[in-house]
């Protein structure tokens, strides 16, 4: 519940993934700061299924997504992780505004939706294009994702990749789990680890090195 805690003090937050809230997106819609935001928002959401789905005669997401590693760690299908998604921007944030691939936010201090793919590099590319100077990146298997520019926090809750891929991993919530922490204090640990970070740690990417970058390609990725 970060965002939660966050964007009452006044932040710019983000969040995106277009292709990962399909099989949610009335509850996406629904967390729009108004209809009209909402409208729009479905609009941009309806043009990607469009231009993937429709334009490459495909009935489903198989082997994007969901991706063969989310179903190797548990998920069955898209609808699971869209509510995944969502569960991101925690349980009373709204998006105030839609934002184009790498677009700067123009609507105040607040939580916007960018457009943007759910590979991670690009997703991370783009969103730092966008002017946002911090990355929180929760991974269920270990994505080992950094950037040249910003650093990149991970967060896991998975005993397994905690356990082998710790130097890899920021904040530890695999507490939520085991019922010994809560969704509370999950969120001030990961607060904490956005300070600390904001005034010289290296997040785990940042010190073993790691600088993906990719550039989005002339046509939408998934």
């Amino acid at each position: 519940n970060m965002y939660d805690k966050l964007l009452p003090e006044g932040i710019y937050g983000v969040f995106g993934e277009t292709s990962e809230i399909t099989g949610a997106e009335h509850i996406a819609k629904a967390r729009a700061i108004n209809p009209e935001v909402g409208e729009r928002w479905y609009k941009m959401w309806k043009a990607y299924l469009d231009d993937v789905i429709e334009a490459n005669k495909v009935d489903d997401l198989s082997e994007s997504q969901p991706t063969k590693g989310n179903i190797e760690g548990g998920l069955t299908t898209i609808e699971e992780k869209a509510l995944g998604n969502l569960e991101k921007i925690g349980r009373t944030s709204k998006y105030i505004d839609i934002l184009e691939p790498a677009e700067q936010p123009k609507s105040g201090k607040g939580l916007y939706f960018m457009d943007s793919s759910s590979a991670a590099a690009e997703c991370v590319t783009l969103m730092a294009a966008g002017g946002y100077v911090v990355h929180t990146f929760p991974t269920g298997q270990g994505n080992i994702v950094g950037n040249p520019i910003v650093p990149v926090i991970k967060i896991t809750a998975n005993p397994r990749t905690l356990r082998t891929m710790s130097e890899h991993i920021d904040v530890d919530v695999t507490g939520i789990l085991r019922r010994d922490m809560t969704i509370d204090q999950a969120g001030d640990a990961l607060i904490d680890m956005i300070v600390r970070t904001a005034n010289g740690r290296l997040a785990a990417a940042e010190a073993l090195g790691h600088r993906e970058f990719v550039m989005t390609k002339l046509y939408r990725s998934a």
